[in-house]
């Protein structure tokens, strides 16, 4: 009887732990790449834009991530063109999957850039910020 329940219990915990489930993984493109700066879509359902943070540079990249429903990727798209349309100074506050992301515009040699600012901790003052970004980059990120 013993040796009959510890072949029981040693079969379940052997059979239990040799089970391998496979997990089916997203394919990752990459959109758009300018200098520090590239969007990547991960299968239909959703795109991460990654940015080199010029306040830390030991920190590689930051990133944030959003869905893509009812092309959500055409919208961030038409947001940056617009602010490049707009004034130089204005500031939009987007929330990408519960991140909230400014977009910044200024004038720098004569020309409009953009420039992405996003708070990755809790702390107020852990601010991270991309590159100034031109129009045609911003173009070039999207394929467009």
């Amino acid at each position: 009887m013993k040796k009959l329940f510890f072949l029981a219990t040693f079969f379940v915990s052997v059979a239990s732990y040799s089970q391998i489930e496979f997990i089916e993984t997203a394919r990752v493109e990459i959109v758009g790449r300018v200098e520090f700066v590239y969007l990547e879509k991960l299968g239909d359902e959703a795109y991460n834009l990654f940015y080199k943070n010029i306040n830390n540079p030991i920190n590689e990249y930051v990133s944030f991530t959003f869905k893509n429903v009812d092309n959500d990727a055409d919208k961030l798209h038409a947001i940056m063109v617009r602010g490049f349309e707009e004034a130089a100074g204005s500031k939009y506050q987007i929330k990408a999957n519960g991140d909230v992301v400014y977009l910044k515009y200024e004038r720098h040699e004569g020309e409009i850039k953009l420039q992405i600012e996003q708070y990755v901790s809790r702390e107020p003052d852990v601010l991270t910020e991309s590159k100034l970004l031109t129009l045609d980059e911003i173009n070039k990120l999207f394929k467009k």
